[in-house]
């Protein structure tokens, strides 16, 4: 992906830790986005955390320093991508 060009969310599970960078951007989220790359979160990974148990999530939450009001606007843009394009 570009630099420039935000992330194809057709195909947000083949994202790399650049493109999940940009896409937290996009949604205002990129004060995270250091902190996802130190944790090698990529599309894969994202697509992933549906399958998270609560102490998994609390634990993301955790390790990426997430404000719970964040991690709540990152589920629903996940949630979004997923039905628009899943």
């Amino acid at each position: 992906m570009s630099k420039e060009r935000p992330p194809e969310t057709l195909d947000f599970f083949i994202w790399t830790v650049e493109d999940v960078g940009l896409w937290l951007e996009e949604i205002n989220l990129g004060n995270y986005r250091q902190i996802f790359k130190e944790n090698g979160v990529n599309g894969e990974y994202l697509e992933g955390m549906s399958m998270f148990t609560t102490e998994q999530i609390l634990w993301f939450i955790r390790r990426c320093h997430l404000k719970w009001g964040d991690f709540i606007i990152l589920c629903k843009e996940l949630r979004r991508i997923k039905v628009c394009f899943g």
